[in-house]
């Protein structure tokens, strides 16, 4: 019953959370897609750690910001040089909540090409690692110019059974 119950909730928060609509113009395998994304706006702050980062653009979402408004968390929460979340559809900077003191950075992210690897489970550092590895190796060998770092896209809350979690690594591509 808790198994199912588990199960459930991961279930609920996979279908229930909003994420960014893209277009895929071309599959480099079962788990390597080529993807055309519209424009996005989103809050970043300095990445020390998973904790410390989340905490801090949580703190602005869940109503710790001037106004006091809760903004709808999002999927995927994306980690690289530093964290962002997307503000759901419709927010932008021009008419977003005020930070209350949070190192919050909002950034306006033009149309951009990316080429994302998805994989499951947990995120250890190693394993994105070697998924990152992955991903360079599938982009140089089809031959396609990078732009960036490689990022980390990671969909699920930590309480969605591993087995269940949506994880990218990510790169924008020319």
């Amino acid at each position: 019953l808790a198994l199912a119950a588990w199960m459930g909730w991961g279930l609920y928060v996979i279908y229930s959370t909003e994420r960014p609509t893209y277009r895929v113009v071309e599959r480099l395998s079962p788990q390597v897609e080529v993807r055309q994304y519209g424009e996005q706006t989103w809050i970043t702050t300095s990445y020390i750690s998973d904790n410390s980062a989340f905490r801090v653009l949580a703190s602005y979402i869940f109503g710790g910001n001037k106004e006091g408004a809760k903004v709808a968390m999002t999927a995927p929460v994306i980690t690289g040089d530093s964290m962002a979340f997307i503000l759901p559809s419709g927010i932008t900077h021009a008419n977003a909540p005020t930070p209350d003191g949070q190192a919050i950075e909002f950034t306006t992210v033009p149309a951009r090409k990316v080429v994302a690897l998805r994989f499951s489970w947990l995120t250890t550092e190693a394993r994105v690692e070697a998924k990152t590895a992955e991903l360079l190796d599938i982009v140089r060998q089809n031959g396609i110019e990078t732009r960036e770092a490689p990022y980390l896209m990671r969909y699920n809350d930590p309480w969605t059974p591993p087995f269940l979690r949506r994880n990218e690594v990510a790169i924008e591509v020319l």
